[in-house]
């Protein structure tokens, strides 16, 4: 039971991380653009036909007709015009994510509004109330928005829409199994498209991480000026017989930035906290040992000098600022000296250090 409700929250209560609201609001905005440019054209076309040809109609009708299009055509424009500004400004769109999200679910919301008042005025004049029906299926099509938003918009509005019909005016009468069929199925539609869409964003940016990675390794940039771990296997015979400091160490909280900023983000943490290591220490002494790992290891070298190197290096990286993150950053390290004889102890060390490590990061997490 408690395994089906927690999946229940994961599905209505989805963890996105920055890159993909990013990505989602984007998309809305770039959708609300389109449709409302091609439904604005469109309303404007038939409302200009229909007081072309409109010998037959009463001047009730016709009003009717003009404020009914006239409100859509208001609509459309509002959102042609704000998500083309939005579209034009990108750290607007990351930054202020939750002004933007706003913006669509309250343009989702006029729609909806628009088309319920449409429908009604078709319902009393004994009309098709399609307008109602094709605003719901394209907040399907073409919105993303939060499964909880959505699925409260579009039964509430089927609801409020059904009862305004059924109890407000004398007509046809509509059918409620049929009608909140469709409310639901409209609901899960809607609910799928937005999963369906955070799942490939979320896969297609760990495919550009990737892709991103390969890419830095091959072209010796930021992060892989460091030497990487297997370069260690043939730097061995240089530590051997020899009094050497080793510091083990990596960024504190490393997943949280992914998961919150992305990936991309993340990234430029690792090419900063790299840039900020080669500040201090030679490149032959600095290894990249994976992931959010960072290997050290001087020859001759006193470990209370590489702790204060350290200190250093937190004392930087604690400062800037990267992307839009507003959060300091910080590393732990575990510190050995040592004088190895053989590769095995050598390895002993780095598992040592790594020890060590364990310990200093859980001191930080309590100072957290």
């Amino acid at each position: 039971m408690n395994k089906f409700i927690n999946s229940m929250q994961a599905y209505i209560f989805p963890k996105t991380d920055r890159e993909t609201k990013f990505e989602i609001h984007t998309r809305n905005l770039k959708n609300i653009r389109y449709v409302s440019l091609v439904v604005g054209i469109v309303q404007i076309l038939s409302l200009t036909v229909f007081l072309i040809a409109k010998h037959g109609f009463s001047d009730e009708v016709v009003v009717s007709a003009v404020l009914r299009v006239g409100l859509s055509v208001v609509l459309c424009l509002c959102g042609v015009i704000i998500s083309g500004v939005l579209m034009k400004k990108p750290d607007t769109i990351r930054n202020h994510s939750v002004a933007v999200g706003m913006f669509v679910d309250i343009f989702f919301i006029l729609l909806i509004a628009w088309s319920m008042f449409a429908s009604v005025n078709s319902y009393v004049n004994n009309q098709q109330m399609l307008t109602f029906y094709t605003v719901e299926l394209l907040a399907v099509l073409f919105v993303k928005l939060h499964p909880l938003f959505t699925g409260a918009i579009i039964i509430g509005s089927y609801t409020a829409h059904y009862f305004i019909l059924s109890f407000g005016f004398t007509g046809e009468p509509i059918n409620p199994y049929n009608y909140f069929m469709l409310a639901a199925l409209s609901t899960v539609g809607a609910v799928l498209n937005y999963h369906l869409s955070i799942n490939y964003i979320s896969e297609k940016n760990k495919a550009t991480v990737l892709n991103r990675s390969l890419e830095i390794i091959a072209n010796h940039d930021s992060t892989t000026r460091l030497q990487n771990r297997y370069a260690l296997n043939q730097r061995v015979p240089d530590y051997l017989d020899k009094d050497i400091c080793v510091a083990m160490g990596d960024i504190n909280s490393f997943k949280a930035v992914n998961d919150t900023y992305g990936h991309r983000t993340g990234d430029d943490v690792l090419k900063t906290f790299a840039d900020i290591m080669l500040q201090f220490f030679p490149n032959e002494c600095l290894f990249r040992y994976g992931g959010d790992e960072f290997l050290i290891i001087e020859t001759g070298s006193d470990v209370e000098e590489i702790r204060e190197k350290i200190r250093l290096v937190n004392e930087k990286f604690n400062s800037v600022r990267i992307a839009n993150m507003q959060t300091g950053l910080s590393c732990s390290f575990g510190c050995v000296k040592a004088h190895p004889m053989k590769p095995s102890e050598l390895f002993a060390v780095l598992t040592q250090a790594d020890q060590i490590l364990y310990k200093e990061k859980e001191k930080a997490r309590i100072k957290r």
